[in-house]
C-alpha cells in the first residue's frame, strides 16, 4: 500500500510533464472573402495603401497569420479573398466581427478550410461509423 501511494505522485507527475511538452495544437486555416463599401473604396482610391500589411497586422493582434491576399481587378460578387491561420474557430469570427464593425466592409464571410489528409480522416471515419441511418428515399 505504501508503495502504491509513493508511485502515484511519481506516475501522475510524469503524465502531466508528457502532457505539457505536447506541442500547442495546430494552426487552422480560414478563407476570407470580402467586398468593400463605395465608401471604402472611395478612400482607397483617393489615398492608395498597402491592404496588405493592414491585414497582416489585424490576424498577428489575434495570434493568427495571414497566408496570402489577393483582390479582384473586375467588379463582381467580392472585392478579394485572403487566406488566414487562426487557432479556433472563435479567433476567427473575432477578427471577422472586428473588420465588420469599422463599416468598410459591405459584405464579408469566414469559411473554415481543411487539408487534405484532415478530409482523408474525415471520409474513413465516416466510412467505419456505423449510425444505422435511414435516407429518406429508403423509408416507407
Amino acid at each position: 500500500m505504501l508503495r502504491a501511494l509513493l508511485i502515484t505522485p511519481v506516475l501522475v507527475a510524469g503524465l502531466a510533464g508528457h502532457a505539457m511538452a505536447q506541442p500547442p495544437s495546430a494552426m487552422h486555416y480560414y478563407l476570407a472573402m470580402f467586398k468593400y463599401a463605395d465608401s471604402a473604396v472611395k478612400a482607397m482610391t483617393e489615398n492608395p495603401q498597402d491592404r496588405a500589411a493592414a491585414t497582416r497586422k489585424l490576424a498577428e493582434g489575434f495570434g493568427g497569420k495571414l497566408d496570402s491576399i489577393f483582390w479582384y481587378a473586375t467588379s463582381g460578387d467580392w472585392d478579394g479573398i485572403a487566406i488566414f491561420e487562426f487557432p479556433d474557430d472563435a479567433t476567427a469570427d473575432a477578427v471577422l466581427l472586428t473588420s465588420r464593425a469599422t463599416g468598410n466592409l459591405a459584405k464579408d464571410v469566414m469559411i473554415p478550410l481543411i487539408t487534405s489528409e484532415q478530409f482523408k480522416m474525415i471520409m474513413e471515419k465516416a466510412h467505419q461509423t456505423k449510425t444505422g441511418y435511414t435516407v429518406p428515399t429508403m423509408t416507407r
